[in-house]
């Protein structure tokens, strides 16, 4: 009687950190499910300004001299904004960015966008801007690690291979 009791004593044992096991696997799997439902969905490509690309004069505002302007070009490609010349001389990598119709100006297709690229140095260049048809015009802000103003830009161009008005 001794060796029938304790062999379901086991059983019983077994039995429940089956199903606490059991028990256990099913709250996780709900909790995993319900997080996937409920997390956010990735934004739908842009289709306002991808593929295009820009021919701009970036003149450094401030300082005691007026600057030259420097020739630069702006991509929007893969969902992320290129400056060629500050990712070559500045190492500032291609940057998510997004882009509004701007719906306050009734008149025109205005377009605003934002963009923050780092460099090696943790180094951040903010751009915004607004296009209106194949004009566009804005600033790029550079700013140190710690966040302070290193250099501010001013930018005006056109889509690439058409002529400046």
């Amino acid at each position: 009687m001794n060796k029938k009791m304790e062999t379901q004593n086991r059983f019983q044992a077994t039995a429940k950190k089956t199903s606490f096991i059991l028990y256990l696997l099913s709250v996780l799997s709900f909790i995993t499910l319900s997080n996937t439902a409920l997390a956010q969905k990735k934004a739908p490509p842009d289709k306002l300004l991808s593929g295009k690309t820009f021919t701009i004069e970036l003149t450094a505002q401030g300082g005691k001299k007026a600057s030259e302007p420097e020739s630069d070009e702006i991509t929007f490609k893969s969902d992320k904004l290129t400056s060629k010349l500050m990712k070559t001389d500045h190492e500032f990598m291609p940057s998510p960015y997004t882009a509004t119709i701007d719906s306050s100006n009734s008149d025109s297709n205005t377009i605003a966008f934002v963009s923050e690229s780092k460099n090696s140095s943790e180094e951040v260049l903010k751009w915004s801007g607004n296009i209106t048809g194949e004009s566009i015009e804005g600033t790029a802000v550079w700013t140190n690690k710690k966040g302070k103003t290193k250099k501010e830009y001013a930018f005006t161009g056109t889509l690439k291979g058409k002529k400046k008005k």
